[in-house]
């Protein structure tokens, strides 16, 4: 999940800027789960390796502390052309859920 707190006060407490990120967010990655899904799917290891490695540098920023480890872990396989377990996969894809959900309920206060 995301620190929010952590978030807020990089931007000293500027919700709006918190709500702009999370909706480029939200918008930039609105399929995500279905581009891994598809990418994983179809053994697209040089494609899947691009989508984690910008995963993570999004996710980085945002200040996400519980997946990043899996997701530097996926990446790491993808590059060395090592077909990630369907486990992680799935793992990420209900993380990304839980994330997308968060940012939704934060916008809605």
């Amino acid at each position: 999940m995301i620190n929010i707190s952590i978030l807020e006060e990089m931007f000293d407490g500027d919700k709006e800027i918190l709500r702009q990120l999370f909706e480029l967010y939200l918008e930039e990655h609105s399929t995500l789960s279905d581009t891994i899904e598809e990418q994983y799917k179809n053994n697209k290891l040089p494609e899947l390796f691009r989508t984690f490695h910008t995963l993570f540098g999004a996710l980085s920023n945002l200040c996400e502390e519980d997946i990043l480890p899996l997701i530097k872990t996926i990446e790491v396989s993808c590059k060395n052309h090592d077909t990630p377990h369907q486990h992680s996969i799935e793992s990420v894809i209900s993380e990304l859920a839980k994330i997308k959900q968060q940012m939704m309920d934060y916008l809605n206060d």
